[in-house]
């Protein structure tokens, strides 16, 4: 039985260090330091268990120690923010605390009063908390120094030149907007054929460098009868610029994410970005969230005076950080899907009632992510989140992102498979990505939407770029298969 305790002892302790030495190479720690570290962590594992000549003492002193040293450092190298501090000194400061009256209930069963050390440890127990309390003013201020300068540049981007004035004709208008990128491993976001699928996907997630640049669009609508409409929402700056303190409220998340895994700047906040059309972010009356997720999901900080329509599965199984929804969770609308039929989809959600906007359930990348047809002049502009990155993943048998695996992978290609059988029955439907990298978005959706108006000919632009990059059974057309191609720090990728 001593055996086999030390064996699950050991066990326990390689999967502790394995998780531990993930975070680390997440948080960009060289190999050859993770290997080294590494080394030490296991030679201490073992040293402990199974001490043999070198003796436990000696396992202590000889690799414990450095072990601990080496942990403390790369702890406060790569992962300790001045939100921890509060925390790690209340930590100790209790431990301390514990320890000393431990210490004086041992000296008191033997009629004896506390120790010198009892009360040195119990004294440094309460200076440790003293200042716990201490330092959480300098860490608020901290923070609070971080928003005032986004807040400050922010303004100034709102205050520059340029800005156009908005034009009420009584028609549909709709506006890419750039709000921000995130860094994202290329495998994540095209590797969805080469394994980057369910648990090993997203571990791949965690240790793959070969990364990439993509951008985040939202997406907004001016609509005569119904007002002022989002289509998602973007990052925010604190996302953006103070990474670690916006994911206090869940540690785990900021460690397994990167510090810099989102951009932002100025220009790209979402206000200035509606401001800078001539609108205010404040006449927003309805936001269409395609899901929950934190890229789509950052600007709902700014958007507590309107109503959020997500479908409900989001809300009950795929809210990962439920922080952000704070400012609109009282404002929450969740579709019926009692339309009936659209196109492809079997059900269907007449948002207004008129057919100006249906949504419609596409669930696996998220338990209920849905996309958005809004009917313009001309045409229908089906919003696709994250059912497909890009143009060139309408080709799913060639171009995949990474999938959760399981149903939710078969419900995601499902749902792709509708999406193509929808826009193949209406020539007059174009489709807008919320993550598309190519020069469909770069170039024919930028176009066509410039002032918002793609109209007849716009919309058929935009198909006949779809029909330059695939053919009529989804396949992809030569010159646009994607490809890493490696940078300094973060790649590109070129098509082929």
């Amino acid at each position: 039985m001593k055996t086999l305790g030390k064996i699950a002892l050991a066990v326990l302790g390689l999967l502790m260090a394995a998780v531990w030495l993930v975070i680390l190479r997440l948080k960009d720690v060289p190999p050859v330091a993770l290997v080294t570290y590494g080394a030490v962590l296991v030679a201490f594992l073992g040293g402990v268990l199974w001490p043999g000549r070198l003796g436990r003492r000696r396992a202590l002193l000889f690799l414990g120690v450095p072990a601990g040293l080496g942990t403390l450092a790369l702890y406060f190298a790569v992962v300790f923010y001045v939100t921890d501090a509060p925390v790690l000194l209340g930590a100790v400061a209790v431990a301390c605390l514990l320890a000393a009256l431990a210490g004086g209930v041992r000296r008191g069963r033997g009629g004896a009063g506390p120790s010198r050390r009892a009360l040195l440890t119990g004294g440094a127990g309460i200076l440790l908390g003293a200042l716990a309390g201490l330092s959480t003013g300098p860490v608020a201020r901290h923070r609070s120094e971080i928003e005032a300068r986004w807040r400050r540049e922010t303004q100034a981007a709102l205050r520059a030149p340029g800005g156009r004035r908005p034009v009420a004709d009584g028609r549909v208008r709709v506006f890419p907007l750039h709000v921000g990128d995130t860094v994202v491993p290329y495998g994540q976001f095209y590797g969805g054929l080469d394994g980057w699928e369910g648990l090993p996907g997203y571990v791949r997630t965690l240790v793959d460098k070969a990364q990439i640049t993509v951008p985040v669009h939202a997406y907004l609508i001016d609509h005569p009868r119904h007002g002022l409409m989002l289509v998602d929402t973007g990052v925010n700056g604190a996302q953006a610029h103070d990474h670690d303190g916006y994911y206090r409220h869940n540690l785990a998340s900021r460690l397994l994410t990167e510090r810099n895994e989102y951009r932002l700047t100025p220009e790209q906040d979402l206000r200035v970005r509606v401001a800078r059309l001539g609108y205010d972010l404040k006449d927003v009356t309805t936001v269409f969230l395609t899901h929950v997720h934190e890229d789509h999901a950052g600007g709902l900080r700014h958007l507590a005076h309107a109503r959020v329509v997500l479908d409900r599965r989001d809300w009950e199984q795929g809210t990962l950080y439920a922080h952000t929804f704070e400012e609109v969770q009282d404002a929450l609308v969740f579709p019926a899907y009692g339309s009936g039929p659209f196109h492809a989809f079997p059900e269907s959600h007449d948002h207004f009632g008129d057919g100006s906007v249906v949504l419609l359930p596409t669930p696996g990348h998220s338990p209920g992510h849905l996309c958005v047809a809004l009917r313009m002049d001309g045409g229908t502009a089906l919003f696709l989140g994250d059912t497909l990155y890009t143009l060139p993943h309408l080709a799913v048998g060639q171009v995949r992102q990474m999938t959760v695996g399981g149903q939710a992978t078969a419900d995601q290609l499902k749902a792709a498979e509708r999406v193509r059988r929808t826009l193949a029955a209406d020539p007059a439907m174009a489709p807008l990505f919320a993550h598309d990298n190519t020069a469909y978005q770069t170039e024919a959706v930028a176009t066509a939407f410039r002032e918002g108006l793609p109209e007849a000919d716009g919309f058929r632009r935009l198909r006949d770029h779809l029909g330059g990059v695939l053919t009529p059974d989804w396949r992809l057309r030569p010159g646009h298969a994607p490809a890493f191609a490696p940078g300094e720090g973060v790649g590109r990728v070129e098509f082929r």
